[in-house]
């Protein structure tokens, strides 16, 4: 069985979505409602990609703070 990712490379993997999500919004004669909703979208995508990142930093400071612990 294949090892879990760490949350840094899930964040890795939601930010490169949420850029292609942000390269997919049509530019030029297009309704304004759409172009603010795929947006929204991405935004949305980046934030998962945020808190994917800060669990990461969690999990280290937790790990850090246990082994200064230890000592």
């Amino acid at each position: 069985m294949a090892a879990a990712p760490s949350y840094r490379e899930l964040a890795g993997l939601t930010l490169g979505q949420a850029a292609e999500h942000l390269n997919a919004v049509p530019s030029g004669n297009v309704a304004s409602a759409e172009v603010t909703a795929r947006s929204a979208h991405a935004q949305a995508i980046a934030t998962v990609a945020t808190a994917q990142a800060l669990l990461e930093i969690g999990d280290i400071l937790r790990e850090l703070l246990s082994q200064g612990a230890r000592q």
